[in-house]
């Protein structure tokens, strides 16, 4: 899946939103790394898989763009990918203007 359609389906508020999440999220980092979006693991978050900071922060961007959730530099860097997975689930508005069952996240911290 690519990241236009995992992004599509994350807003279209299918139940599975954590699984559409997670492809979303193989899908931008796998186009980061010019590879497929099976050869990406969740399991570690950005720095701990050698992602610089510049290439992080374009990361960021392009999931405010495509999601309109601002996930701060530092917590996309250092948060498992698994856990960014859910809170995307939770924060990204459906078509129909409403968050996940969990709400907007707070990115205030």
């Amino acid at each position: 899946m690519d990241r236009a359609t995992a992004a599509a389906a994350l807003r279209s508020g299918d139940a599975d939103r954590s699984a559409h999440a997670a492809a979303y999220l193989r899908a931008l980092l796998a186009g980061c790394l010019g590879t497929t979006p099976d050869h990406v693991t969740l399991e570690r978050p950005l720095e701990a898989q050698g992602f610089d900071s510049v290439t992080v922060a374009g990361i960021s961007v392009l999931i405010e763009e495509d999601l309109g959730v601002r996930v701060p530099i530092a917590e996309l860097a250092r948060t498992g990918l698994g856990e960014l997975a859910r809170r995307l689930a939770s924060a990204t508005r459906t078509d129909e203007g409403e968050a996940g069952a969990d709400g907007p996240v707070d990115r205030s911290r």
